[in-house]
């Protein structure tokens, strides 16, 4: 087995000591970091034994076993340092083996680079978010509950697909986190995300919005016009939440722009190109609004290309204490001091329903903190709905002699209606019961 010179430039180029070794464990060759490392020229000791030059080596003993040693961490005159052994074999025969040795300082220098790597990293991606107009990605959806994690491993499948996508879900659920999250999984992560609320305006502002209009396109418009947010979020991505409450007429436009992939402004003659994903959001079920003519029924197979509900709170009560934990831990960040639950805080608002979803969550985390001015948020802290939840749900204990009479009365009255409410029945039913006459007539008293 020889090294060629080429084989040389790439060995002395690395900064990791490496050992070669024939069969019979002489030195064929070692590199310039392994060199410096042990002190000692190649020429010098080529064709001797490892062993005779490094004592404590365990090349040999690898060779031997032929089974590899991988990650040893080994310390000499103050050096630490990890070692990878391996045998070389050809043809099913051991024919030598390698040694590579990794520096300790070195591993925590790349280490410490590959941190400050992921650091940069995540800044720039940050950057990217707050320019494109987003805050959440995937990372920010905890998912425990076994449906929790199957909608949100659909949703990752979906992003990088260009369909357009209908979110179903109870307010405060997190719709916007996902749609968000969508958009920066996908290929128009590093174009605009734009959000409108389809509820909080009229159907003429609304349309004026989605679609933009011309200079002098009626009363009040803006001079100049408008570019409106599907022109804006060319390339990216529009979310359109609430789209159950957009008005009727409307939605045969937004119809028109999606299956044309045009805009026309208001008061414009001119058709737009747009290139944009759609995902759409609700808080209904939408074949309802459809079954009353409040929905088009085109309009919704074309926005429910593939639709994803999330389910509310409750029903994923296993999400609830990890949910818990990520919003304190930002909480406290916001802050700059550790917040925490007791466990008794920790019960109620384990065993509270949720009806706002993740959005309450939050709110009643914060008011909390608020609340508790030592850091630590206690029963008393949080608001009066959670903690009154938390009484009607505590077991009620009876005295267990009311309980004993209670029983007793309702068998005799079982007996005396069997036997008859006469002295004859009632001292049959005594019989039966394993009672006196007189003993009945006191417990009926």
């Amino acid at each position: 087995m020889k090294i060629t010179e080429w084989m040389e430039k790439i060995f002395n180029s690395l900064n990791e000591g490496v050992l070669i070794v024939d069969r019979e464990g002489n030195i064929l060759f070692f590199n310039k970091a392994y060199s410096n490392f042990i002190g000692k020229n190649l020429n010098d000791v080529e064709g001797l034994p490892i062993r005779d030059i490094r004592p404590g080596s365990l090349i040999q003993d690898v060779m031997e076993t032929g089974v590899a040693k991988l990650g040893v961490l080994r310390k000499e005159n103050n050096d630490e340092y990890f070692c990878n052994i391996s045998p070389i074999i050809s043809d099913g025969k051991t024919i030598g083996g390698i040694s590579t040795v990794t520096f300790l300082k070195d591993a925590v220098y790349l280490s410490k680079k590959i941190k400050e790597l992921e650091k940069k990293n995540k800044y720039l991606m940050e950057k990217i978010h707050r320019t494109n107009g987003t805050k959440y990605t995937f990372k920010n959806i905890i998912a425990v509950n076994d449906t929790s994690i199957l909608t949100k491993n659909i949703a990752q499948k979906i992003a990088h697909s260009d369909v357009s996508v209908l979110i179903e879900g109870e307010s405060g659920s997190g719709k916007e986190v996902y749609a968000q999250s969508i958009h920066n999984e996908s290929e128009r992560s590093k174009y605009p995300f734009v959000a409108i609320n389809c509820s909080t305006l009229t159907p003429t502002m609304l349309e004026g919005e989605l679609f933009g209009y011309e200079d002098g396109a009626f009363t009040g418009a803006k001079k100049g016009g408008k570019i409106g947010l599907f022109e804006s979020a060319n390339q990216g991505t529009i979310f359109l939440d609430e789209i159950s409450e957009m008005d009727y007429s409307l939605q045969a436009k937004l119809l028109r722009v999606l299956q044309e992939g045009t805009i026309r402004k208001i008061g414009g003659t001119k058709e737009i190109d747009i290139d944009v994903r759609v995902i759409c959001a609700c808080n209904v079920n939408l074949m309802k609004y459809i079954e009353e003519g409040k929905f088009r029924k085109d309009l919704y197979y074309r926005i429910a290309v593939f639709p994803i509900h999330i389910v509310p709170l409750r029903e994923r009560r296993e999400d609830v204490p990890y949910l818990l934990d990520f919003y304190l831990q930002k909480l406290s960040n916001k802050l700059r001091r550790k917040i925490s639950l007791t466990d008794k805080a920790k019960a109620s608002l384990y065993n509270y329903d949720w009806p706002g979803n993740v959005r309450e969550m939050r709110n009643v985390l914060e008011f909390s903190s608020i609340m508790a001015t030592d850091g630590f948020i206690r029963e008393e802290n949080l608001p009066a709905p959670i903690t009154e939840n938390s009484k009607e749900s505590e077991p009620k204990f009876y005295k267990l002699s009311d309980k004993i009479k209670k029983f007793e009365r309702e068998e005799i009255n079982k007996a005396i209606e069997y036997f008859g409410d006469t002295v004859d029945g009632k001292k049959e039913a005594a019989k039966h019961l394993g009672i006196s006459l007189s003993t009945l007539y006191y417990k009926l008293s």
